[in-house]
C-alpha cells in the first residue's frame, strides 16, 4: 500500500518553510492537549492557546516573515499583527494540511481532533525532541512471564511476547547506533572540560545509562533465555494446540482462515527463538562499540592535556615572555636565570650517524629461499617476557583502582571527586578510571550524590561530577549501625 495514499500530500508543507519552528510547537500544543482528554478538543480552546503562543513569539514570527516571501508567508503579512488573527491563520493552515480535523456540533460549535496519522507523527517526533531512551529493565522479563505464565500458549500471549521481543532488539539496535553518533560527537570536542562533562555526563545517562548495565547483570537475559527457548520448543511441537489457537484465532476474526493463522503463530514463534538465541551477538557489538568509544575519549582527553607541553609550543611561550619584558624594559638587559635553564639551543654542524632515519636506496630484487628455524636464546627470551609482565603491570585495573581508592580515603571513608589529586596525567587516568569502574561488581567503593550537578575547578578549565566516593563497606556498618 502506497504511504501517500494514506496521509495528505501537502501534510509535511508547513515543516519546511521559514516557519516550521512556529508549526511545530502549535502541534505540540494540540498534541499534548490531545494527551490529557479522551474527548475531542474545543476548538476554541485551541485558539486560545494559540493566541497565548503567538503573543508570546509575535517578534520572531515578523523576524521570519521579512526574510523570505511566498505565497503562504504573503499571505500571513496581508493580515494585521493581532494575535488572534494570526492564531486563525495558523489553525486553518493545519487544517488545510491535514493535520487536524475540525467537527460541528448540534449546537454550531466546533471540535478539534487529530488523526491517527498525525497523533503517531507527533508521537514519534515528541520522543526525537525529548530524548526519548528505551529502558531496557523488564523486557526479558516480560517475555519470559507470557510464555511461562497459565496462559502462556494462548494466541494473545505469544503475540505479546513477540511484540515485547521486537521492541527489544529495536531498542538495542538503536543503542548501537547511537554510539557512534556519540563517538563522531567527541572528534569534533577540544576543550578537556567539555569531553569530561561528554563522558562522564552525556553519553552514560543517554547511552549507557543503568538500564543497559540491568540488562547486563540483574537482567541479564542468560536468567530466563532457557526458560524462554524450552517453552517457544514445546509450543512449536505442540500441534494441538497451535490448532486450537488457529481455530481460536479464527473466530476472534485475527486471521481469515486456520492455515493464516497457525502460520502467523509459527512465524511469531520463529521470531522469538531467533533473536533471543542471537542476541548475544548484539549485546557484544555494543560492548565493543563502548570500548572503542571510552578508548577515544581516553586517548582524546590525554592528547588535550598534553597539548602544549612540547618544545614547540615552550619555545613560542618563552618568545612571547622576553617580547614582552624587552618592550617594557629594553632589549639590552640580561636574560633571566631562568630562561636559560628552560632554553637547551645548540648548532647542527655534522649530519647525526645515529639518526633512526635510513638513506634511500633502491629496491632489490626478492630472492626466495627456504627459510631457517632459529632456536631462540634464552636470555632474549627472559627479557622478552621481562617487557611483557611489565606492560601488564602497568596496566591499570579494577583491583589497582580498589588499591588506590583504600589507600587515598584511609580512615575518612569518603571523598568528594573533585578532593583528589589532579597533578599529573597519571591522576587524571586514575580519577577517569574510578568513574568508568564505578558500575562494576568488584568495584569496593560506590559514587554517589547527583549525576548532572557539576563543580568547576581550575579556574573553570575543568568541570567534574559534584559526587562523593565512599567504600561500600563503611557504607554498610554505617547502614547496619543506624
Amino acid at each position: 500500500m502506497n504511504l501517500f495514499q494514506q496521509i495528505p500530500d501537502n501534510l509535511f508543507s508547513p515543516l519546511t518553510g521559514r516557519l516550521k519552528e512556529v508549526y511545530t510547537d502549535l502541534l505540540f500544543l494540540i498534541y499534548d492537549q490531545h494527551k490529557k482528554t479522551i474527548y475531542t478538543l474545543d476548538r476554541e480552546a485551541i485558539i486560545n492557546l494559540f493566541v497565548e503562543y503567538v503573543e508570546d513569539k509575535n517578534y520572531k514570527i515578523d523576524e521570519l516573515t521579512e526574510q523570505v516571501h511566498d505565497n503562504n508567508i504573503s499571505e500571513l503579512e496581508q493580515l494585521s499583527k493581532d494575535a488572534r488573527e494570526r492564531a486563525h491563520y495558523f489553525l486553518r493552515r493545519l487544517l488545510e494540511c491535514g493535520w487536524i480535523i475540525q467537527e460541528q456540533n448540534y449546537d454550531y460549535s466546533y471540535r478539534i481532533s487529530l488523526p491517527d496519522y498525525a497523533f503517531l507523527l507527533l508521537e514519534s517526533l515528541d520522543k526525537i525532541k525529548s530524548g526519548y531512551s528505551m529502558e531496557f529493565q523488564g523486557r526479558v522479563l516480560s517475555v519470559y512471564q507470557n510464555l511461562t505464565g497459565d496462559d502462556g500458549s494462548t494466541y494473545v500471549a505469544v503475540n505479546q511476547a513477540r511484540e515485547t521481543t521486537e521492541e527489544l532488539i529495536n531498542g538495542l539496535k538503536s543503542l548501537n547506533h547511537s554510539i557512534k553518533m556519540y563517538t563522531e560527537r567527541l572528534l569534533k570536542t577540544q576543550q578537556p572540560k567539555e569531553i569530561i562533562q561528554q563522558i562522564l555526563v552525556d553519553y552514560y545517562e543517554e547511552i549507557l545509562g543503568e538500564q543497559y548495565y540491568r540488562l547486563k547483570t540483574s537482567d541479564h537475559i542468560s536468567k530466563y533465555r532457557a526458560g524462554i527457548l524450552k517453552q517457544v520448543k514445546n509450543l512449536r511441537h505442540n500441534r494441538n494446540e497451535i490448532i486450537s489457537q488457529a481455530e481460536t484465532m479464527v473466530k476472534e476474526r485475527q486471521a481469515s482462515n486456520r492455515i493464516d493463522a497457525e502460520n502467523m503463530l509459527y512465524n511469531w514463534l520463529e521470531f522469538i527463538e531467533e533473536n533471543f538465541q542471537g542476541m548475544d551477538e548484539i549485546l557484544n557489538e555494543i560492548d565493543n562499540r563502548n570500548r572503542r568509544y571510552v578508548t577515544s575519549a581516553m586517548e582524546k582527553l590525554q592528547f588535550q592535556m598534553t597539548e602544549g607541553a612540547g618544545s614547540e609550543e615552550q619555545l613560542k611561550r618563552v618568545l612571547r615572555y622576553l617580547a614582552s619584558q624587552a618592550k617594557e624594559e629594553g632589549e639590552k638587559q640580561d636574560l633571566p636565570s631562568e630562561i636559560e635553564q628552560l632554553l637547551h639551543l645548540y648548532p647542527q654542524r655534522v649530519v647525526d650517524d645515529q639518526s633512526m632515519k635510513k638513506p634511500t636506496r633502491t629496491s632489490k630484487e626478492h630472492d626466495p629461499a627456504p627459510v631457517q628455524v632459529q632456536k631462540v636464546d634464552r636470555r632474549a627470551r627472559d627479557r622478552s617476557f621481562a617487557r611483557f609482565k611489565k606492560r601488564v603491570e602497568e596496566e591499570i585495573t579494577i583491583k589497582d583502582i580498589n588499591q588506590y581508592v583504600r589507600e587515598y580515603l584511609g580512615q575518612k571513608g569518603s571523598l568528594y571527586l573533585h578532593e583528589f589529586p589532579r597533578k599529573s596525567k597519571q591522576d587524571w587516568i586514575k580519577l577517569i578510571y574510578i568513574l568508568l569502574y564505578q558500575n562494576s561488581q568488584k568495584a569496593e567503593y560506590q559514587i554517589t550524590g547527583a549525576r548532572g550537578d557539576m563543580i568547576e575547578l581550575d579556574e573553570g578549565q575543568v568541570e567534574l561530577p559534584h559526587q562523593v566516593v565512599q567504600l561500600k563497606n563503611r557504607s554498610a556498618s554505617k547502614g547496619a549501625s543506624k
